[in-house]
């Protein structure tokens, strides 16, 4: 009783210290002395410390909040609540606010004095609500999140999935250049993989769905107005060969261009692969050329004109002798002929890929000789079967650069957090990282006048 006494005589300089301690603006809530104010308790078994202070209207309310008759509302009694604070000093702290009582005279209503630290029938302040939020932008996991502001993992779910929301994505308006692509989700996504897709211009994540699936794809964009559907122009994507029909049903107006990544990687892989067939073959005849095939693979996908040709330096393979990376290409491509003109036409395609030089391109791929290697030649062509928009990539300025960006930073959450079980999370935890997402705003109640 002593203490709830003392609550009641504010001290001025501890109100304004520790408001200044706790970046508390409500004017309604003060401290008494600093003995009394401050206190250090356990609190769920852990060492804490606990602020007391008093929160009270200056001047009756001038309304009951449930039946709005004026001037019917007088005090009543105090109630305590502890509110988690963020922590000092690494130490849980904790707000013990008594809370005035009102009581309408007229419908014997009771509420209690409301403030804006807190939400209604919350005991965690927003101030480590959005310090919680802040740190989910951040890369490490809801676990170290909650160890860090002493409140348990779901705690941290909770306020993910409560304290923010997601615009309908069907009022977006979609760019004229949409990047597409796929990554590994979640267990309980309809499919392995999940779809993504971003702004050309800026690299903005617009929506992830849950099934990379063509059904799927096509339920989602054709809830967009067609007029909206129309303004696309150009779909950057990967050589997935089930897309395309997906997205000319879709997007009636838009040019599909492959990522010129994955057409690089494709006449890697082609190239590479006939350096491991070459390889195996060469393992039982000799095995240095097998070494050294395996070791200087690097310098066999380099573009030739980015190989050094003058500085001479010591390979451990070649006797310690002085030689340039271009010798060492060279003696490579003596151990196969065939391996020697799959490696001629990779820089030839390289060339003029780089040049952007797309007739030149396909004239090179159409007049391939008859005694190419088989599997070589089959990987070359696939590339003709998507003539169009392997041109688009080359004569575009467009690439899929900023959306496998986002990708690697999907994976680096993924990879902290230990694998996401949840989709929803997950793609909260995404948005929330690119700020698609906005806190939600109370609702005001209005107040009706006593009739006579």
């Amino acid at each position: 009783m002593s203490l709830l006494n003392n609550i009641k005589k504010t001290c001025p300089s501890t109100t304004t210290f520790i408001k200044k301690l706790l970046s508390i603006k409500d004017d309604n809530i003060t401290f008494p002395t600093y003995t009394d104010a401050l206190s250090e308790e356990e609190v769920h078994g852990v060492p804490s410390k606990v602020f007391s202070g008093l929160l009270s209207y200056p001047e009756n309310p001038y309304c009951c909040p449930k039946c709005g008759v004026v001037g019917s509302v007088i005090k009543h009694t105090l109630k305590a609540s502890l509110i988690q604070m963020i922590p000092f000093q690494n130490v849980p702290t904790y707000l013990r606010l008594y809370k005035q009582r009102y009581r309408c005279k007229d419908c014997d209503h009771t509420f209690s004095a409301t403030t804006n630290i807190v939400d209604k029938n919350c005991y965690i302040s927003k101030a480590l609500k959005f310090a919680i939020l802040s740190d989910l932008k951040q890369k490490c996991s809801m676990t170290d999140i909650a160890n860090r502001y002493f409140v348990s993992p779901k705690t941290v779910e909770r306020i993910l999935k409560s304290y923010t929301y997601e615009a309908n994505p069907y009022t977006y308006q979609l760019p004229e250049c949409l990047l597409v692509d796929e990554f590994k989700g979640t267990k309980d996504c309809h499919s392995k993989f999940c779809f993504i897709f971003s702004d050309g211009q800026t690299g903005k994540i617009i929506d992830i769905l849950n099934d990379r699936r063509n059904f799927a794809i096509k339920d989602y964009f054709l809830r967009f107005s067609l007029e909206n559907r129309c303004g696309v122009k150009y779909v950057v994507m990967d050589m997935n060969a089930s897309y395309p029909y997906a997205i000319k049903e879709i997007f009636p107006n838009a040019e599909i261009i492959i990522d010129r990544f994955h057409i690089v990687q494709q006449l890697n892989r082609a190239l590479n692969n006939k350096r491991i067939q070459v390889m195996k073959e060469q393992k039982n005849k000799e095995s240095r050329h097998y070494t050294k095939l395996k070791r200087y693979w690097k310098f066999v996908l380099t573009y030739e004109d980015n190989l050094d040709y003058e500085k001479r330096s010591q390979y451990p393979l070649f006797d310690k002798k002085f030689v340039t990376q271009t010798e060492v290409v060279d003696t490579l491509l003596s151990f196969d002929e065939g391996f020697k003109q799959c490696y001629e036409i990779y820089q030839m395609l390289l060339g003029h890929f780089k040049d952007k030089e797309y007739n030149e391109f396909f004239d090179v791929l159409h007049a391939l000789p008859r005694n190419l290697d088989k599997s070589f030649k089959k990987s070359l062509k696939y590339l003709t079967k998507h003539t169009r928009s392997v041109k688009n990539a080359l004569r575009l300025p467009y690439s899929n650069g900023k959306l496998e960006g986002k990708n690697n930073l999907i994976k680096v959450f993924q990879r902290i957090a230990f694998g996401f079980r949840n989709f929803g999370n997950m793609r909260r935890r995404i948005f929330l990282y690119e700020e698609n997402w906005q806190t939600k705003k109370p609702k005001k109640r209005k107040c009706r006048r006593k009739t006579a």
